[in-house]
């Protein structure tokens, strides 16, 4: 060995000549796992970022699924009631009015949760209200968590969610 730490050998004319020692640090498993990683870090972070959009669009597009549905009812429940439903309702107690009614099918699911329309205990976030008379009505649909009205629909100003 040299003072450097190398193998060497000697040469006929008495110069050593350094000879390299291959090290391997970096073991081909080791590079396969370091790589594994960081296409996983980078599929993590990418998910992060695109998955809570796309699963916001879902819940809205249920959300006006449900709105729609939910108006049809409360419009067959005005033919034959000639009246709107007349106390301030939370989005289970009125989906329950209009199925016993037969005015609304019993498969409603709650767009936050899934489930069908029917427990208090689920998330619920569509509120009803209707005027003195029962004449209009008002569906509003707050934000999860909030007050903030997301949509809204009733019978005169707002009758589309364009």
């Amino acid at each position: 060995m040299d003072t450097d730490g190398h193998k060497s050998e000697k040469v006929a004319a008495g110069a050593f000549v350094p000879i390299r020692v291959h090290s391997r640090s970096k073991t081909p498993w080791r590079k396969c796992l370091l790589r594994t990683l960081s296409l996983l870090l980078v599929v993590v972070i990418g998910a992060t970022v695109f998955v809570p959009p796309f699963l916001e669009k879902r819940t809205e597009r249920r959300v006006r699924a449900m709105l729609l549905a939910v108006q049809e009812a409360l419009q067959r429940y005005h033919v034959k009631e000639e009246l709107y439903p007349k106390r301030m309702m939370e989005g289970h107690e009125l989906a329950a009015l209009l199925v016993s009614g037969g005015h609304l099918d019993e498969s409603l699911a709650n767009p936050w949760t899934g489930r069908p329309y029917h427990s208090a205990n689920d998330e619920d976030w569509l509120r009803y209200r209707t005027d003195s008379l029962a004449e209009t009505y008002e569906l509003t649909v707050l934000s999860p968590g909030t007050e903030r009205v997301q949509f809204r629909l009733d019978s005169t100003k707002n009758q589309s969610l364009e």
